[in-house]
């Protein structure tokens, strides 16, 4: 569902935030920006999809899944209040999607169109600036996720978890966390007891 609205405060400071100042030119995004709701468990995007979009989210928490052909699912992250997501795969490859969006609770969304923003990276080196830290960002939490699930025990991963999403920890399903750890929910229930005496 798509609600109309000419506000675009939560990208505004994400991406001023990446650039380190204020960024001109706002008014090129406003003809492809859009405020989204969602309701809990409903997609915002599927796999396989053209999606060339940057979605940060204003409230709520989006989870990013792979699932597996014989359809278990695997969630790569969590996306929480003023966090950002897209899919490299599009913006960069020029490929569809290889993972699922979805809404853990009720989502308000910013999204914004990338051909728009690539318009401002091409006028303005503020705007390459903010970009390239965007990347650096999603890189750096890709790499540590990689390290986690190759490196670390289930519990050192799961203390990891609620270090990295302080915010959100609470408000996200044992199934779903599970998940993200790559382990049972019955797992997480005995390192849950483990921590916890």
């Amino acid at each position: 569902m798509f609600k109309d609205s000419g506000e675009m405060q939560q990208i505004m400071d994400l991406l001023e935030r990446a650039a380190g100042k204020p960024l001109p030119d706002w008014d090129v995004l406003r003809s492809s920006y859009q405020l989204r709701q969602f309701s809990k468990g409903e997609n915002i995007f599927g796999a396989g999809e053209w999606q060339p979009y940057v979605y940060v989210v204003r409230t709520g928490i989006v989870k990013l899944t792979y699932l597996s052909e014989g359809g278990q699912e695997w969630i790569k992250s969590f996306i929480g209040e003023a966090d950002f997501f897209a899919c490299p795969n599009v913006l960069l490859a020029g490929l569809r999607t290889d993972y699922f969006a979805t809404a853990v609770e009720q989502c308000e969304i910013e999204q914004v169109d990338y051909s728009e923003i690539n318009k401002l990276i091409a006028l303005h080196p503020d705007w390459q600036r903010a970009v390239r830290q965007l990347l650096e960002w999603h890189i750096v939490r890709k790499e540590q996720r990689e390290r986690e699930l190759l490196t670390m025990a289930p519990e050192e991963r799961y203390q990891s978890f609620l270090k990295n999403y302080p915010a959100i920890a609470s408000r996200i399903q044992l199934r779903d966390v599970a998940h993200y750890l790559g382990v049972t929910p019955e797992a997480l229930s005995r390192i849950r007891k483990r921590i916890q005496t």
